[in-house]
């Protein structure tokens, strides 16, 4: 949690930075602010969630620099958990065979 609210602040103060980064770095300084503001065991006071756009401003940042192949592999395991285990086919091979081409 608290290196997603650094990555946001970090967002939030770079050159050139749109209105909803800005605004979602200073929403990450007040829940970092809280967070400092609170005795040891007692319970952060829940921070009210951010804006729709912010959500995704903030979404889109951390998926900036993952490779494309591991986002596909995490969409298709989330896929995979929207679809019934009975509903499942079993994974079958596909042989293609392979075709020379005259040159």
């Amino acid at each position: 949690m608290t290196d997603n609210l650094i990555e946001s602040i970090r967002i939030a103060v770079a050159d050139g930075a749109t209105d909803e980064a800005r605004a979602a770095g200073a929403n990450a300084c007040r829940t970092l602010l809280a967070a400092l503001d609170t005795s040891l065991g007692q319970p952060l006071a829940p921070a009210a969630p951010p804006p729709v756009n912010q959500q995704v401003a903030m979404m889109a940042a951390a998926l900036r620099g993952v490779p494309m192949d591991q986002l596909a592999d995490l969409l298709i395991a989330k896929l995979r958990t929207l679809v019934p285990v009975d509903q499942q086919s079993a994974v079958r091979s596909i042989h293609i065979p392979l075709v020379g081409v005259p040159r």
